[in-house]
């Protein structure tokens, strides 16, 4: 009985997640994108799109490899224990994602530092 309400549970959670943290990170960071690269829409757009599947690619990866497909809960184990197990699974997955969306800022703020101190020709 507990096996079921951990995997129902644990993945509904996680898929409700990853669904709603893209939508964000994908609204939030149109602008941030638009300010970095100026009026390069179609590079814009791709840039976009691959930070989308790499961020559903990693989200849906880590998820498959941490559920515990023959973990067997054992008699004596209540399901605040469970829950307690799935929750510390769910805070890693969470510390996870967040590592990698400062980890892609960076790279973003370092591609705008890039372009704006970067000489035109005209300057030169």
């Amino acid at each position: 009985m507990y096996e079921t309400t951990y995997y129902v549970s644990y993945l509904g959670i996680c898929a409700a997640l990853i669904f709603w943290l893209a939508r964000i990170l994908n609204r939030s960071g149109a602008i941030f994108l638009h300010d970095s690269f100026g009026d390069k829409e179609v590079l814009i757009r791709s840039i976009a799109h691959l930070l989308d599947i790499g961020f559903y690619l990693l989200s849906f990866g880590y998820v498959a490899l941490s559920i515990r497909v023959n973990w067997q809960i054992w008699p004596n184990e209540t399901l605040t224990q469970v829950l307690g197990f799935e929750l510390g699974e769910i805070g890693g997955f969470l510390l996870l994602l967040g590592f990698v969306h400062l980890f892609n800022l960076l790279l973003l703020a370092i591609f705008r530092r890039r372009t704006v101190v970067s000489p035109t020709p005209a300057a030169l």
